[in-house]
């Protein structure tokens, strides 16, 4: 078996349990966040925090046993270059586009896995957006002439990476694992608080096993295999697409299955085609095994019209923003990058503004509905 074979094989193997894990326990930062804001619980954004936090001390981990840095990476999360317009914005609209749809891509695919036709329709719509910025002239003609101005350069400070170890003057790989692992352990003691061992036992397991899959995915592009398919591509005629150290994010590589799907000669196999794949059939195996894979029909169409308007808003805005929940969240914040940050607080920043406003019309439209009652007396 070729290192390029194993490296396709090992990310289809490591995000098959993401996805089998995500299926299990409900796993959506999303609806957690809404059920924070609405309902004052804090299990399921707990468990989003808990899986960062899980994240990060592997990653760190994983570093120390590299004796390396996970760059250069794909996309650039530590890349000296900070497109800070394209994280915020990108970050809003897929905020704001994930809580229409009902899911960011990750919950999107589980749920089509599950059997929801809605979601399967919603998924291909978040591909389609994603193909559309990725594989067209629209980002180059609407977006680059303006947001390309807002970005910073640190190289004009003498600094390399947008690494939080490097902007506090960490250079050293002990220092870069240190500081990665003390915020891995801040982050499960705040989601200890907010969602307890003995009630919440498959929340935690799921989260672990989240986090530590990203970690895998790092493993297995920056650990031997990675290196060793850098150099089998070396000598091809036409490499694979998508090599390099990178772990999962469900949003571009939407993007590239859209286009694999459309151009099956033209194109390999990507990593995070696998990715996409594995993620899948993880949902699939976790809800047949579980007797939770049942077709469900589409909604009402009023619905459905809101579903596919937020599919376009995320499938769009995770790919101007370089990342989703899952993307940022996870694989970028994991390997301290600034932008990562920028980009999670933006899209839960989204995410929050369109449920607070979805709550204010669903609260209006009740009251206009609502019969007058009069009282009189004897």
């Amino acid at each position: 078996m070729s290192a390029i074979t194993q490296v396709l094989l090992g990310g289809f193997v490591a995000a098959l349990v993401l996805g089998a894990a995500a299926q299990a326990t409900r796993f959506c930062p999303q609806g957690g966040l809404r059920e924070f804001v609405l309902e004052g619980k804090t299990a399921r954004i707990a468990a989003y925090g808990s899986a960062i936090g899980v994240a990060l001390l592997a990653v760190a981990g994983l570093q120390l046993v590299l004796g390396q840095a996970l760059t250069p990476s794909r996309p650039p999360y530590l890349g000296a270059e900070v497109p800070w317009g394209r994280y915020v914005l990108g970050g809003l609209l897929f905020g704001a586009g994930m809580v229409l749809a009902r899911g960011c891509p990750l919950r999107t695919l589980v749920r089509a896995g599950q059997g929801s036709l809605q979601a399967v329709v919603t998924l291909l719509v978040m591909a389609a957006a994603a193909y559309v910025m990725t594989r067209t002239a629209l980002y180059g003609s609407w977006f680059a002439p303006w947001l390309s101005r807002l970005s910073i350069d640190l190289h004009r400070w003498g600094l390399q990476s947008q690494g939080l170890d490097t902007l506090l003057g960490l250079h050293d790989l002990t220092a870069r694992v240190a500081l990665g692992a003390a915020l891995g352990i801040s982050l499960l003691v705040l989601a200890w608080r907010g969602m307890s061992w003995r009630q919440h036992r498959a929340l935690w397991l799921g989260a672990a096993l989240i986090g530590l899959m990203v970690a895998a995915g790092y493993a297995v592009t920056a650990g031997p295999w990675g290196a060793h398919a850098l150099d089998e591509a070396a000598f091809m005629s036409q490499p694979p697409d998508g090599l390099g150290v990178q772990s999962f994010s469900f949003a571009g590589p939407l993007s590239d299955a859209a286009y694999f799907v459309l151009h099956p000669s033209n194109q390999t196999l990507s990593f995070g085609v696998a990715a996409v794949l594995g993620a899948l059939a993880g949902a699939i195996l976790a809800a047949v095994l579980r007797g939770e894979f049942r077709v469900e029909a589409f909604s009402t169409p009023r619905d459905l019209a809101r579903t596919l308007v937020g599919a376009i808003l995320a499938g769009g805005g995770a790919v101007l923003g370089l990342g989703c929940t899952v993307g940022h969240g996870l694989s970028g914040v994991s390997v301290l990058s600034v932008g990562s940050m920028l980009g999670l607080v933006s899209i839960f920043a989204g995410a929050w503004l369109a449920i607070r406003l979805e709550s204010a019309w669903s609260r209006r439209k009740t009251s206009r509905h609502q019969p007058l009652v009069s009282f009189s007396g004897r």
